[in-house]
């Protein structure tokens, strides 16, 4: 499916150079967008697939993907901006107003791709609605996530679900939506179980890490430091003493040794790598299950083996 990035990124493109007339705003949306085309567009991909799985034909996938591109890339730039952990990203290297602006003009963007890709007055209807209904889903869950007042391991799922899962179900609904078919009860199921799958696998990345982007450091609660944080052993209570605000990070700052041997010996990394499997196993169950999809299911493994990563 790699091959039809070239399409999607083209459509990108070309549809900021057509909507957005101020040079400037064209500027900074081309800078964004051509960093996003640096890597792999899975959203987009997941469209595509869906599309073709459910029998659409001709290129409105590409533009419908587009679109979806086009939404996670405006959401992703709201996101950096909100936790501040990506320096390197060009919207964390210019002006506050000038990023939001492109960020609200791109999300703008995103629904007129939309109508612009769709076929039929219907289904261009359903899409957009489709794209409304899981952007406030997924702002629910970003809000509680902000706020990173979850206690135990459902109210993190819960969130991700919001989140994470709402994105993925859109991505893979457009597909089936644009190539003129309801909601999928099944598809809509297993796209959650994608987004938790990766998002735990990112969650176990970023407990590694001893940088900006480290959860532990962020004081960040995700389903593995919430795990650290209720261990009972009383060598690991800094950790809990730390998520308390009762250590600093000075105070911690030379711990980066100690916190990866606690992560070992305690099992938070094969927790989380057990629970990854876990919901990535109930996708595949229902992949199984679903007849009318069989000749696409290698197809659709590879692309969902190479977002989330094992």
């Amino acid at each position: 499916m790699k091959d039809c990035n070239p399409l999607i990124g083209q459509h990108m493109q070309q549809l900021a150079q057509r909507y957005f007339t101020a040079g400037p705003l064209a500027r900074f949306a081309e800078r964004y967008i051509k960093d996003k085309l640096n890597e792999s567009l899975r959203f987009g991909q997941l469209t595509v697939i869906h599309y073709r799985m459910f029998g659409g034909q001709g290129d409105s996938a590409y533009k419908v993907a587009a679109a979806v591109e086009l939404f996670i890339l405006a959401s992703d730039i709201l996101d950096d901006l909100q936790d501040q952990d990506a320096p390197g990203k060009p919207w964390m290297q210019d002006p506050l107003p000038i990023a939001l602006h492109v960020a609200t003009a791109l999300l703008t963007l995103s629904q007129q791709a939309m109508l612009d890709g769709a076929a039929g007055t219907e289904t261009k209807i359903g899409l957009v609605a489709l794209m409304n209904d899981r952007l406030l889903r997924s702002a629910n869950g970003q809000m509680l996530d902000i706020l990173n007042e979850m206690q135990d391991e459902q109210a993190y799922l819960e969130v991700i679900k919001q989140k994470s899962g709402s994105l993925l179900q859109f991505a893979c609904m457009a597909g089936v939506m644009a190539a003129g078919l309801p909601w999928n009860d099944t598809v809509a199921e297993y796209a959650i179980e994608i987004g938790i799958a990766a998002q735990i696998q990112n969650d176990l990345r970023d407990l590694l890490r001893w940088d900006e982007k480290s959860d532990f450091l962020q004081r960040k609660r995700t389903l593995l430091t919430l795990y650290l944080i209720e261990g009972e052993a009383e060598e690991d209570q800094w950790i809990k003493h730390y998520f308390e605000c009762r250590l600093s990070t000075e105070d911690v700052a030379m711990k980066r040794d100690l916190f990866f041997e606690t992560c070992e010996r305690t099992g938070a990394i094969l927790y989380g790598s057990v629970m990854s499997r876990m919901h990535y196993n109930r996708f595949e169950e229902l992949v199984d299950s679903f007849e009318q999809i069989s000749a696409w299911k290698s197809t659709l493994l590879d692309l969902v083996n190479d977002k989330v990563r094992y």
